[in-house]
């Protein structure tokens, strides 16, 4: 079975020609156009998008049979998926957002917690973190709060931000 991979959502219209506006999640923005078949969350609808331009941090695209802005407005808030194979394979050290769910986070050598969710709300990327308590906080996702990831050990530390340190580690 393969994995997929959110790489966008459509989060608006633009025009009255059918194109919409996606956040893509993608180091490459247009890239969002090259990936061939996208599908939503359950795989169960397909979407051929053609991006046309970037506006700030979205693309401009077009989806093949949308024809006009009734119809784009039926996509607004559905997240767009690829199969992991259909992706570039990544530099060393480097990783797709996805690597991360699951991943244990340290704090000075001792478990911490688990990545539960990578977010981004437009100011920039949030993990969630699921304590040994089970109480989920949510962190800049920065090398100064994440100094090390290891994709291959399923690992990272966490230096928890001053000011958050009584909260994060109340039990």
């Amino acid at each position: 079975m393969s994995q997929k991979v959110c790489v966008g959502q459509i989060v608006n219209v633009h025009g009255i020609k059918g194109m919409v506006k996606v956040r893509p999640y993608l180091s490459q923005p247009m890239d969002i156009g090259r990936l061939g078949v996208l599908t939503d969350t359950d795989g169960r609808r397909t979407f051929e998008i053609k991006a046309v331009s970037r506006k700030g941090d979205f693309v401009l695209a077009s989806v093949k049979g949308v024809q006009d802005r009734t119809q784009a407005e039926m996509l607004k808030g559905i997240s767009l998926y690829v199969d992991r194979q259909q992706l570039p394979r990544q530099e060393s050290g480097a990783f797709y957002y996805c690597d991360l769910i699951g991943m244990r986070v340290l704090e000075n050598g001792q478990l911490y917690g688990t990545v539960e969710a990578v977010q981004n709300f437009g100011a920039g990327d949030i993990l969630d973190v699921k304590t040994k308590q089970g109480r989920i906080f949510s962190f800049d996702f920065s090398k100064a709060t994440f100094p090390r990831v290891d994709v291959a050990a399923r690992e990272m530390d966490i230096i928890v931000p001053a000011g958050m340190t009584e909260v994060a580690h109340e039990s």
